[in-house]
């Protein structure tokens, strides 16, 4: 992308619906990974990450992996996601280290190296952000495949956790989205997406709760567990100071085409998960920058007006 201006503070490398972006039919790039472990001599999960990168380089990753210990402390929901998200973690980076998985991996790598995720002050682009579009966005192939849809079918072919693969893939069917800040109570956050205007109960464990009118750009997600009615705020919140509700209705309006409801959810869902282009949303939150305080991320601008956004390269 060539050099870019630096937003204040900010450090930089130079250089369907819900549930649209489960696994598909076809999986191609899996289905190579899964008959290459076969040819040698997988037969269960315990084999995969040594014949994928060695066994020194396996055993240090799945030192990575939170325990319950690390987790006592968290909201069971947000424990159970913690969990599966450090799981993807290891398998991603043992299935980057194959040729089937390079289109991914390259991808994935020319974004680290172009944002820095991190947070601020370094970055915009959050660990939490960065992580999840890496492995639950990025996608390859007419199936887009992405790194979690790989983990789940080579999973599922040795025997990995049925639970394990049914809470990665709530997390495979999310996306970003805009909500409309409603009200909080004793937490839990109310939330009501934009577009869909689907409403839920929410909790922030970044520890932001925010007030109503606002809008937030966030990663929410579906309680994974039984008992459990809170949705999980699993993405430091960016708080979308200006524009307003009105000036992101008419970009919804004029992005998402006209028709039926589920026609125009499905697009929504399409549109927040992948963008018109490859880093559409990273590219976004890094030139809306404006601020930030330890718990969440102030951004200003719209995706489609350049010069809206305070770091965008019109302003060079």
């Amino acid at each position: 992308m060539g050099e870019r201006s630096v937003p204040s503070g900010v450090a930089r490398k130079k250089t369907r619906p819900r549930g649209a972006a489960r696994t598909r039919a076809r999986q191609p790039i899996a289905d190579k990974v899964i008959k290459k472990m076969r040819r040698r001599g997988g037969a269960t999960l315990a084999d995969l990450g040594p014949l994928m990168v060695g066994e020194e380089d396996a055993e240090e990753l799945r030192r990575t992996v939170a325990g319950p210990e690390r987790l006592a402390d968290h909201h069971p929901g947000h424990a159970a996601y913690v969990s599966a998200q450090n799981q993807v973690s290891v398998w991603v980076e043992q299935l980057a280290a194959l040729p089937e998985t390079d289109r991914l991996a390259r991808r994935v790598g020319q974004a680290e190296e172009e944002y820095l995720p991190s947070g601020p002050p370094m970055s915009p682009i959050t660990t939490s952000y960065f992580t999840c579009w890496a492995s639950f966005d990025v996608c390859a192939g007419l199936g887009k495949e992405t790194f979690a849809t790989i983990t789940m079918a080579v999973g599922k072919a040795f025997g990995m956790d049925e639970e394990l693969v049914r809470v990665i893939g709530l997390m495979q069917d999310s996306h970003m989205g805009v909500y409309v800040h409603e009200g909080a109570d004793a937490g839990r956050i109310c939330l009501r997406e934009m577009v869909t205007d689907r409403v839920c109960k929410a909790i922030c464990p970044a520890g932001y709760e925010g007030r109503a009118g606002e809008l937030w750009y966030a990663r929410v997600l579906p309680p994974p567990l039984a008992g459990f009615d809170e949705h999980i705020v699993f993405t430091t919140p960016y708080v979308l100071v200006e524009p307003g509700q009105r000036q992101w209705q008419a970009y919804f309006d004029r992005t998402l085409p006209e028709g039926p409801l589920e026609e125009r959810v499905a697009a929504y869902a399409r549109h927040m998960k992948w963008g018109p282009t490859r880093d559409y949303w990273p590219e976004f939150v890094f030139e809306a920058y404006a601020e930030h305080r330890h718990e969440v991320i102030f951004l200003e601008g719209l995706p489609d007006v350049a010069e809206s956004r305070p770091h965008s390269r019109v302003h060079w």
